[in-house]
């Protein structure tokens, strides 16, 4: 049998005391968690709030930066147009500069070209005043023994030199000195003597020939001849002689005797050139009128077609026996189907130290 155990007071006592302890420590916790609790929920709510101001504000920044954002891409395209239009005025400013630069430019060409015309209209009108003080048949006292009378077109030339002591003038009267184109100095061919001589351009051969003697110096010795297949002095018997250009009686003659020939036949430089060797002194200078390159030699036959090769070499062995220290210059009245005249005669020029020059249609 168990013995009982002693219950004493002090032990229900003390744990009385701990029950009584733990259960309001218990109470106390349940108490404080409660107002944590609360106050947590109460914080809760707070940041709740808080987070949906945040968020609303959020949405109003944001909204605010979208517009923000589409006013700076507003922005940016207006300053790129600005730009656009800054550039474009920039080019057509340049543009217009430009425009302006060359109308200047123009107009300095236009009033260069003005005074030019201004000195060319004074020098014809000096010229036209002398040309009417003049009278054909009886020219007024001075240093030129025959006058010279054009249409009131340029009587004037530039290039020529017209030096030297003894002046020989070669003229060409082939049949080609009648017209520029191959067709018409056929036509012409068929043609009465008178017509040939009123050809167009033999005339102007002739006025050409006219100004030459009107314009020689005084104390100057003076020759023509005609060449065609031969060579022929233009006055008539005067042979190997030289005329004086202060003697009104040779420089008649010599112009009336162009006026008397009839072109014809073909080109032979060789025959003009031995002129040269044959006049004594020989001649200091010489003056050749013709519209292109040679077609026969000495031999002068006639009788096949000469190409624009055949005819520069006829002319390099014309020229090859020239004398030196003898300027040629050249009149050269083109003719059609020629090319190599020009170069070729320009050549002689540069190699004999003379002139070269094409006059114009209105000249003399």
């Amino acid at each position: 049998m168990k013995k009982k155990r002693t219950v004493t007071p002090f032990s229900l006592a003390f744990l009385d005391i701990m029950f009584c302890g733990f259960g309001a420590v218990v109470l106390l916790v349940i108490i404080l968690n409660g107002e944590v609790l609360q106050k947590r929920e109460i914080k809760s709510e707070d940041l709740r709030g808080e987070l949906s101001r945040a968020m609303i504000e959020e949405q109003l920044a944001f909204e605010k930066l979208s517009r923000i954002r589409k006013q700076v891409e507003s922005v940016k395209l207006t300053t790129e147009k600005i730009k656009t239009a800054i550039v474009s005025d920039a080019e057509e400013q340049e543009k217009a500069e430009n425009e302006r630069r060359i109308l200047r430019q123009k107009l300095a060409n236009l009033e260069k070209k003005r005074v030019a015309l201004e000195a060319e209209k004074a020098a014809l009108q000096s010229s036209t005043q002398i040309l009417l003080s003049r009278n054909n048949d009886k020219p007024q006292n001075g240093s030129r023994k025959i006058g010279f009378t054009g249409d009131g077109k340029r009587q004037y030339l530039t290039g020529l030199k017209l030096g030297g002591e003894r002046t020989l003038i070669l003229v060409d009267r082939s049949a080609s000195m009648m017209d520029e184109t191959i067709v018409n100095i056929v036509r012409r061919k068929l043609m009465s003597d008178k017509q040939k001589q009123q050809s167009p351009k033999w005339r102007r051969t002739i006025r050409s020939v006219n100004w030459l003697l009107a314009n020689l110096q005084s104390d100057t010795s003076f020759q023509i001849f005609t060449f065609s297949t031969d060579a022929r002095p233009a006055i008539s018997g005067s042979g190997n002689q030289w005329m004086s250009s202060d003697d009104k009686a040779d420089l008649e003659s010599a112009l009336k005797g162009i006026k008397n020939v009839v072109p014809g036949g073909g080109t032979s430089l060789h025959r003009a050139f031995q002129v040269i060797q044959k006049l004594s002194p020989r001649p200091d200078s010489i003056i050749l009128l013709t519209d292109g390159l040679p077609t026969q030699d000495l031999t002068a036959k006639n009788n096949r077609s000469v190409s624009s090769e055949d005819r520069l070499e006829l002319f390099q062995s014309a020229v090859q026996n020239l004398p030196d220290n003898i300027p040629i210059n050249t009149m050269l009245f083109p003719i059609e189907g020629d090319p190599l005249a020009a170069v070729s005669f320009w050549e002689l020029a540069i190699r004999t130290k003379g002139s070269f020059i094409t006059p114009a249609k209105d000249w003399p």
